[in-house]
């Protein structure tokens, strides 16, 4: 690496590191007078509020890298034009993609960076943290049904289809605390939809150790090939069913806003679904393919930056981050509708996701290519 690309790296890692923590602190801070006092009246321990607030550092990283990246572009740039050094550079024959090109790696090492969370630690994290919030809730509830006090009955009836494995869930109370149900029915038919088997339970949980449910005092119908029922003898124990293996997370994912639920639990829940056309399926799609196009922004950011920057050695600095800005904000209103039009099934998943980086990037390559 040249004495050159060495210094604009250093002077950018500075304004970016600075940046990208007073963003996650803001957040963390918001948050906090969010949850703190709901922890502090569950009686939390600190140890437990301290794990939650950590994990929620992860889940900020792809919402804030593209936000602090562009602000630190526009920062550096902007100081190296106030102290005449851009001026200088060009003078000395450098093009605009010469000077500026360490930065076009760090925003390709920042993409790679956050594939990698996305992929990996902001799932782990997201489903972690949700847990510790449900389980002090729930141990606090617990305490005060057994003092005497109300508790909250988060019950709900739940319906879910795999469609995969030709499979419908009803289940008349279920509670996502316990991960048990009262009043199960479960339809399992072959790929042309006829009845194969039916089972019909007073209670099921899922057993997260034979990774399956079990159901206890029901009874399980069985289909012939003309479609006659043939009961089988009740049971009033535990019936352990290895064929029934959806997890409640992913049963319960319908249930939460898809921007809510980690990657993995968003493609639990396509799996089950297979080819249903639904728009209730079509915005999950969305966003997953969403989470993947994400990483590509901080490209779209560096090349929406550097043009309008170095325009400054002509016209006012500020114009052109103004403009650089504007633009910026452009591409997430793109994002926006195409995500709408996405979950309305007028775009394709892919198509929804993918079209504002493509759209963007062919409009920051263009500006480069001018500026240059």
């Amino acid at each position: 690496m040249l004495l050159l690309d060495r210094y604009v790296l250093r002077e950018w890692l500075k304004v970016f590191g600075m940046t990208l923590a007073a963003l996650v602190g803001l957040l963390l801070i918001g948050r906090m007078f969010g949850d703190v006092p709901d922890f502090m009246g569950w009686g939390a321990s600190a140890w437990l509020m301290l794990e939650y607030f950590v994990l929620q550092i992860p889940s900020y990283l792809p919402l804030v890298l593209p936000v602090a990246l562009l602000i630190s572009v526009l920062f550096i740039l902007g100081f190296f034009h106030r102290n005449q050094e851009l001026t200088a550079m060009r003078a000395a024959g450098m093009s605009i993609f010469r000077i500026t090109r360490v930065l076009w790696a760090a925003g390709a090492a920042l993409a790679v960076l956050l594939f990698f969370l996305n992929a990996t630690i902001v799932p782990w994290a997201t489903e972690r943290a949700r847990f510790l919030f449900e389980t002090a809730e729930f141990a606090h509830l617990t305490q005060a049904q057994g003092q005497g006090g109300p508790a909250k009955d988060d019950s709900r009836t739940l319906t879910y289809a795999n469609n995969m494995a030709h499979r419908m869930w009803y289940i008349g109370r279920f509670s996502g605390y316990t991960g048990q149900g009262l009043g199960v029915s479960v339809y399992q038919s072959d790929a042309q939809d006829r009845l194969q088997r039916v089972w019909l339970a007073n209670f099921g949980a899922y057993d997260a150790q034979r990774g399956c449910w079990v159901l206890r005092d029901g009874r399980e119908i069985i289909y012939d090939a003309a479609q006659s029922a043939v009961a089988q003898p009740p049971f009033a124990g535990e019936k352990v069913l290895p064929e029934l293996t959806e997890q409640p997370r992913v049963m319960l994912a319908l249930t939460k806003k898809p921007t809510h639920l980690s990657i993995n639990e968003i493609k639990g829940v396509l799996n089950d679904a297979g080819d249903d056309p639904s728009a209730t399926i079509a915005a999950y799609a969305v966003q997953y393919h969403y989470v993947l196009a994400s990483p590509f922004c901080c490209l779209i950011v560096i090349g929406l930056a550097i043009p309008f920057a170095v325009s400054g050695v002509r016209v006012n600095p500020m114009i052109g981050v103004s403009k650089s800005i504007v633009l910026f904000a452009l591409y997430y209103l793109l994002t926006n509708l195409c995500s709408l039009l996405g979950a309305q099934q007028h775009l394709s998943p892919m198509m929804a996701a993918w079209l504002p980086n493509l759209a963007m990037f062919v409009l920051a390559v263009w500006l480069c290519r001018r500026v240059n």
